[in-house]
Parts: C-alpha cells; sequence; structure tokens
C-alpha cells in the first residue's frame, strides 16, 4: 500500500475516533484539527473552535493562572507533558480530563507545532466498571430485532458490534433512504435505533416518522453526539422521546435499548 493511502487511513481513524479528543495546535496553542473525540468531549464542532486558543477551553481561573500555557512550556522542555484537568464544555458544565501534550517537530527539530490528546476520566471509570460487571455476570440472549442507522462507519459498527454482543439481532444502514429499503424488506425489525443528524434530507426524525407510517407500533431511539438540550430547544426533536447521548459505553445503550424495548409506541 502507498503510504500516501496509509496516511488517508491513519488520517480517517483520527478524524472518526469517538474515544479520545485528539487535536493539532500551532506553536501559539491555536487550536488547528478537531476530532470527533474532541467534539463528543467537549460539544464544539470544529468550525465553532477551530481557531481558538487553548486556554478557551480550561475554566477561567486556570485561564488566568495560564495553566494552557505552562502545559505547553512543559512539553516543549521535556518532550511530554501529561496532567489532569477540568475542562468547560459548550454547554458551560465541567468535564475532568486526562491530558497529553507532545511538540512536534520536523527533521530539523523545528518546532511545528503540538499534538494534544484527552479523555474524559469519569467514563473511563464508568467503562472499568461495566467490564468488571459484565465480567460476574452472564448476558441474557435477547432476541428482538434492532436496526442501526449512523452516517459514520466507526459508529455504526461499534454499534452493531455492541448489540450483537448484547443478544440482539442487529440490521444496519448508513442512511435513512437505506433504512427504508431495510424495513421494506424485513418485517421483524423492533425498534429503530438512529442518528439524530445526518447528511441529505432524511435526518433521524423525517426517518422515524416515514418508518413509523410503514411499521405502526415501532419503536423508536435517537442518539447524537449534540447535547439532547440543544436538539429539543432547536426543535429537532420532542420533549418526550427516547435519546441516548454520544458516546456512549455499552451498559448505557443496553438499558436505553431495553427502556424503548419496554416503552408504549
Amino acid at each position: 500500500m502507498k503510504t500516501a493511502n496509509v496516511r488517508d487511513l491513519m488520517q480517517l481513524f483520527v478524524d472518526d475516533l469517538t474515544d479520545y479528543a485528539i487535536v493539532i495546535l500551532d506553536i501559539n496553542g491555536d487550536i488547528l484539527t478537531w476530532n470527533a473525540g474532541a467534539r463528543a468531549l467537549l460539544g464544539y464542532t470544529a468550525e465553532e473552535i477551530v481557531g481558538r486558543r487553548l486556554s478557551d477551553l480550561y475554566t477561567k481561573s486556570d485561564a488566568i493562572t495560564g495553566k494552557s500555557s505552562a502545559s505547553l512550556k512543559d512539553a516543549l522542555q521535556w518532550g511530554r507533558h501529561e496532567t489532569t484537568a477540568r475542562l468547560a464544555r459548550k454547554d458551560g458544565t465541567m468535564v475532568e480530563a486526562q491530558i497529553v501534550l507532545r511538540p512536534l517537530s520536523d527533521s530539523w527539530t523545528r518546532l511545528l507545532g503540538f499534538g494534544l490528546l484527552a479523555y474524559d476520566l469519569d467514563r473511563s471509570k464508568r467503562i472499568a466498571a461495566e467490564r468488571t460487571e459484565l465480567a460476574s455476570s452472564k448476558v441474557v440472549p435477547i432476541r428482538s430485532k434492532i436496526l442501526v442507522v449512523d452516517d459514520n462507519t466507526g459508529v455504526l459498527e461499534e454499534a452493531v458490534e455492541q448489540l450483537t454482543s448484547l443478544g440482539y439481532r442487529v440490521a444496519s444502514a448508513s442512511n435513512g433512504a437505506e433504512a427504508l429499503e431495510v424495513l421494506e424488506s424485513e418485517d421483524d425489525v423492533d425498534l429503530l435505533f438512529t442518528d439524530v443528524v445526518m447528511p441529505g434530507s432524511l435526518g433521524g426524525r423525517a426517518l422515524a416518522e416515514r418508518a413509523r407510517q410503514m411499521r405502526p407500533g415501532l419503536k423508536v431511539l435517537f442518539a447524537s453526539g449534540y447535547f439532547e438540550g440543544a436538539l429539543v430547544g432547536k426543535g429537532d426533536l420532542e420533549t418526550d422521546v427516547r435519546f441516548l447521548t454520544k458516546p456512549y459505553i455499552k451498559r448505557e445503550l443496553a438499558k436505553k435499548i431495553e427502556e424503548a424495548l419496554k416503552s408504549a409506541s
């Protein structure tokens, strides 16, 4: 495989990775890139955050004391800086994150910028607890069939894998049109699990309406990387719908799926 192709694959992997925020900064600490994990962790889209300073992600007190600048200097001096910090999400809430900073240099050791990796410490603790819980209990097979719809290939594959491991029968589609084709050809789908925001005219809400016209009584569970409150406020979702915020862990997914399947249509 050509080097260029390998780099393209690596870029796709980094861009779509939702488990970790991966951000590239310039030499002044201005944000140059913003992957799906950064959006999931802090709520900003790339359009909203690229060009702003790293210090804008810190709490006001940390920004005033220059914590972000000190972190960059430390990374430059020692080749790596790792710390725990409280970061400010777009909605004003705080997240306790583990942060790793590394300087990026060319072959002449000229500084080109910095690479930042961050992840939610609380989520890591929840995942560890989930693994312990799953290891000590048997998963009871469930024969309900779920149609998963997401335009992000990585998220779609992960959802299918998790639902299959929980004992569900699973069908998948990468957009609304494909989902309707599945519903036309497979008459045993019990629940539609769809992303809210998808490209094209058939987003999650429109898909759910069309699907229920085809299958009255079909259960629906929505998911999105955006915050639920913002979606409801924009009118993209009704306030009484069932909703799962991405990124989610397996235990959260299992609970929401079970609730949706047991709910009244």
